[in-house]
């Protein structure tokens, strides 16, 4: 249990601007849909004495909206940055005893992390309406919350400002639809005669608001970059749900016609101190402004008809993790990303699954088993997976594949060359194929991928190749393996003295008779045999290789490369 700090009480009554803003948002009844939404998701997670903290508060409303809800008692903490607004909140609500509110401090890099300003570990749960988008240090803020919450307590969101693939077509972004009035208010300050007054100094009044505008309209950001900072900060996370709402006209429109919001929609006309013709020729600018974007919409939106538009809504829960949860923070590996080939079972899917749960984004790589591949993805929820097809013999389909994971991942620090198959005859029986096709898969493969990985391997990277005992002392029949499995491990050593003035590692784990899809094939009396031959006295399990797997891309394998490391149960022919 951690110590909540000392909350804030204002020192003035509510500013006029806090509360026509207040007073304007209770009359959005499209914002009060989406605000409900939101609590709705909340107010289940809730549960009687709860500390609930409300992050980026502002006046209120949100806050309002959730008690409306809930049919128990909790403990509502109002967290925002701005006096103004975080007044007028505790004018709403300063008389209920279970609820306190805490002002965030400025400071020369933005603002005070949560767990700064209420304490850490002091709260279950954490809610953020309409306010994650507008933070430029997603990883410091989440970090934050999340040391703010108890082990095990939630953190809950909603932003109409997030994007995604294969997002619906027409539907609209809150801020870069209030950004679009803005651009065409000013365009209609350069046109319109009645505005002429303001054209003389706009560019210089443009330039002196860019920081405020960049904080009202800032950059949209994918819903990954959201949830690899949920990762990083030690969530958990269900998928995201995105919905449609429709908005009115009207009703959008009476919002956007606020004074205290005009301010920041149209700064370069008066500011936040205008004069009353300034006050009035804003409101005339943005109301035109808001008309022609309505008429723009009907043309061209396929969500937008004579009454309105549509916006998309997301909404992300997680929980944290408890101390001994999940990341083992001790190996260094939380946020890394790793491609493994050969990924879909037996050895690969282990070191996928044991990377993951060491807090490592996974590349899942297969050829022929998409759906063992994407058991392996769903199995996987805790940290970003994605499954790549791509033939490790086939350059061009790893170099497409390596081209998918800069797009998606844009740099890899670790990659387990995995892949291999067998076709096992002795020399007089086996045909040129069989030998060829064990050879390009299993030698030509690991070139074909390292060398597209190469240039997206971070300084300090890890390569792992998994080689085999039969490298070692060779095996009846299997001549083709032996030689490609020895051929990794001259091409271990090789490249490690290569990479070693880059800081990136190289190492190889040749394993022993371990219990996978291949041994399942071996009759019983021959696997006894095997087992005789055993020190340890029992086959390993692809569990053993992960374990070391993971172990040589920690930053505790740090001085180890170009080795050969045996998992084999003290085994030796």
């Amino acid at each position: 249990m951690g110590n909540e700090l000392k909350a804030w009480k204002p020192e003035r009554p509510a500013s006029k601007g806090a509360t026509a803003y207040h007073e304007a948002v209770f009359k959005a009844e499209y914002y009060i849909t989406i605000l409900d939404e939101l609590m709705k998701i909340a107010s289940s997670k809730a549960a009687a004495g709860d500390v609930v903290v409300d992050f980026g508060a502002g006046t209120g409303v949100s806050a309002l909206r959730l008690l409306r809800r809930l049919k128990i008692n909790i403990k509502l903490w109002l967290v925002d940055n701005s006096a103004a607004w975080l007044g007028k909140a505790y004018e709403v609500l300063g008389s209920n005893p279970e609820v306190k509110c805490f002002l965030l401090e400025k400071r020369e890099s933005g603002y005070a992390k949560l767990s700064d300003t209420i304490g850490k570990g002091v709260a279950d749960h954490v809610i953020s309406a309409n306010t994650v988008h507008l933070i430029p240090d997603i990883e410091k803020t989440f970090n934050g919350i999340a040391e703010s919450l108890k082990d095990n307590g939630t953190f809950t969101f909603q932003s109409g400002n997030i994007t995604r693939d294969n997002k619906p077509e027409g539907a609209l972004m809150v801020d870069d639809t209030v950004k679009r009035v803005h651009d065409i208010a000013l365009g209609i300050v350069r046109t319109d005669s009645r505005f002429a007054a303001y054209r003389k100094n706009i560019n210089q009044r443009i330039k002196m608001s860019e920081s405020q505008r960049k904080f009202v309209f800032p950059d949209t950001r994918s819903i990954n970059v959201y949830l690899e900072a949920l990762r990083n900060a030690g969530f958990e996370y269900q998928e995201p749900n995105f919905k449609l709402f429709k908005v009115e006209y009207d009703d959008w429109l009476k919002f956007l016609r606020v004074r205290r919001l005009q301010a920041g929609i149209l700064p370069e006309i008066g500011g936040n101190e205008p004069s009353a013709k300034e006050e009035s020729d804003r409101d005339d600018l943005i109301t035109s402004a808001t008309k022609i974007l309505f008429k723009e919409l009907q043309k061209i939106n396929p969500l937008a008809d004579e009454k309105g538009f549509t916006l998309e809504i997301t909404y992300v829960s997680a929980k944290k993790h408890s101390k001994f949860d999940y990341y083992k923070e001790s190996l260094g590996l939380k946020g890394k990303n790793a491609l493994v080939t050969g990924a879909s079972r037996g050895i690969g899917k282990a070191i996928a699954i044991e990377l993951a749960k060491n807090g490592i984004n996974v590349i899942i790589n297969y050829n022929r088993n998409e759906k063992d591949a994407m058991e392996v993805v769903n199995e996987i929820k805790n940290t970003k997976c994605i499954a790549i097809k791509a033939d490790v013999s086939n350059f061009d389909e790893v170099k497409s594949m390596f081209d998918s994971v800069k797009k998606e991942f844009g740099k890899l620090d670790i990659l387990v060359n995995n892949a291999g198959i067998i076709m096992d005859k002795t020399l007089q029986n086996m045909s040129k194929e069989e030998w060829n096709d064990v050879i390009k898969v299993n030698l030509n493969g690991i070139y074909n991928v390292t060398n597209n990985a190469l240039p997206l391997l971070s300084k300090g990277g890890r390569i792992i190749n998994i080689s085999s005992i039969v490298a070692l002392d060779g095996n009846f029949g299997q001549t083709n393996y032996a030689a490609s499995k020895a051929g990794i491990i001259g091409f271990t050593k090789s490249l490690a003295k290569e990479l070693g003035k880059h800081g990136i590692t190289v190492n190889a784990i040749a394993p022993g008779f371990i219990d996978t899809e291949i041994l399942k094939s071996v009759p019983l009396t021959k696997k006894k045999e095997f087992i005789g031959l055993i020190p340890l006295g029992y086959l390993g399990k692809p569990q053993d290789v992960a374990n070391l797997a993971v172990f040589l891309a920690s930053d505790r394998a740090g001085y180890i490369t170009g080795d050969v490391i045996c998992v084999n149960g003290g085994l030796r022919f």
